[in-house]
């Protein structure tokens, strides 16, 4: 007796359709509400209007005295998103801060009678004031720019005893007002005059010498002249302005790095570029390990428990005002160490671009993407100027010189320079959302930066 075949079987949960990433994706961001926070994991459906009622139930905001008025989220740069829109339609990136505003506190509906009254309510609301701090500042940038320029020009003088005078004068003139506006707590006005100072005393270093002792090249003789004067004045500006006396450590490690390979080119001058080739590639690498020496002289650390016991007794107490300073201490040493390498690798970029061989100018390529790259790891703002703006001179000195050096590598270099660009334009401006790949590219890019950075300044020696 022949029987029906059997019906398949359904499908176990198992052997389900996988369902959509995208459909299943929850984006994790933080809500603010004055001093009170809240996390939230959203999926990709929910309008910001049907999110709203329980951000402010969770933020304990329904407060039936402004409820009416509603409430709107505001992203980081102050922008209201859109209620009627998704978080993802409106590019709201993993991890972000949005600020919760309740529409009640908000003074649009206001009703002037006077048109003045109104245009000018308008323009405080648009427009941020210009204050004495901003007229401060502009003239504080002004002053030092016209300062640079003076600087700048005096070292492109003929050297004489004149111009070292003239150098050392102004040095010294600067360190008094240093002086002046440290005793007054106008500390980045002191810091400004005393960094520019010291600029002047390298230049006056610098003449004194060539005037003295004729002939010799730049990176030689003259550069340990100069280093002495970046000494002598960190020295001085450590003794007049007392409050500004960490940043004075600048110019006096400057100075006291630049002496040993100027004092070895002027010993032997024949060794003069492998010297400072040498010289840039040590400092490039030690670059990268800046932020965990710091560390170490922060001498910040971590008591983990070793056994049940350290795991139960009572927390030590923390002493914060102590782990505070600490922390200050390592990140101005970081920042004094940062601003040496950037200008230890400027000092040394015309010499290497200029040798005969084009491995000086890649040395120096490498040198600065490689710090344009770490930079991608900094938090400060002080720090990420310093490193950005010296990576991007560099990168463009680089070019530059080694357009007029090279002449052959015009086309090579010009496609590199556009290709950079564009890079860092798409990723930056383009690409909103946070890509692991185009973080793990970045981290290999940075990686292989600094490997070749050992044969190349190997081959650029021996050849």
């Amino acid at each position: 007796m022949s029987t029906a075949p059997a019906a398949p079987a359904a499908p176990t949960a198992s052997q389900a359709a996988p369902l959509d990433p995208e459909a299943t994706r929850q984006l994790h961001i933080t809500i603010a509400y004055k001093a009170r926070t809240i996390e939230l994991s959203v999926g990709p459906t929910p309008i910001v209007a049907d999110l709203l009622p329980d951000i402010a139930r969770r933020l304990g905001v329904l407060d039936p005295a402004i409820v009416y008025g509603g409430y709107r989220l505001l992203n980081s740069e102050g922008e209201t998103l859109s209620p009627s829109q998704t978080l993802d339609e409106q590019h709201v990136e993993e991890g972000s801060t949005l600020t919760l505003e309740p529409g009640a506190l908000n003074e649009t509906d206001i009703m002037y009678d006077d048109v003045v009254e109104a245009v000018g309510a308008s323009v405080q609301r648009v427009y941020k004031p210009w204050t004495n701090d901003h007229t401060t500042l502009t003239s504080l940038i002004i002053s030092a720019g016209m300062l640079a320029i003076s600087a700048g020009l005096l070292a492109v003088f003929p050297p004489s005893i004149v111009n070292a005078a003239l150098g050392f004068g102004f040095a010294l003139v600067l360190i008094a007002l240093c002086s002046v506006l440290s005793g007054k707590n106008m500390i980045p006005q002191a810091l400004a005059m005393g960094l520019i100072s010291s600029v002047f005393a390298a230049i006056g270093g610098y003449q004194l010498i060539s005037t003295l002792f004729p002939g010799h090249p730049f990176h030689g003789l003259p550069l340990l002249g100069a280093a002495a004067g970046l000494i002598v004045d960190g020295g001085l500006m450590a003794a007049a302005a007392s409050r500004t006396r960490p940043y004075s450590l600048i110019p006096i490690v400057i100075g006291v790095i630049a002496v040993i390979p100027s004092g070895l080119a002027f010993m032997f001058p024949i060794n003069e570029p492998q010297i400072w080739i040498f010289t840039a590639t040590a400092v490039a690498l030690a670059a990268n390990a800046l932020p965990s020496m710091c560390l170490s002289l922060a001498r910040i650390s971590v008591n983990s428990p070793h056994s049940e016991s350290d795991i139960f007794k009572l927390p030590e107490d923390i002493d914060y005002e102590d782990i505070k300073q600490r922390y200050i201490f390592g990140s101005t040493m970081l920042f004094i160490g940062r601003i040496a390498v950037a200008s230890l690798l400027l000092i040394a970029t015309p010499l290497l671009v200029s040798l005969s061989t084009p491995l000086g100018a890649a040395i120096c390529l490498l040198a600065f993407m490689g710090m344009l790259l770490d930079s991608r790891q900094i938090y400060t703002l002080r720090e990420m100027i310093v490193t950005v703006g010296a990576a991007g001179i560099g990168i463009i000195a680089t070019g530059l010189l080694a357009s007029q050096a090279h002449p052959e590598l015009n086309i090579p270099l010009i496609l590199i320079m556009l290709a950079s660009a564009l890079a860092t334009i798409i990723l930056t401006n383009v690409t909103r959302q946070q890509s692991l790949f185009a973080t793990r590219m970045a981290d290999a890019a940075e990686m292989l930066c600094l490997v070749l950075l050992p044969p190349l300044a190997y081959l650029a020696i021996t050849m």
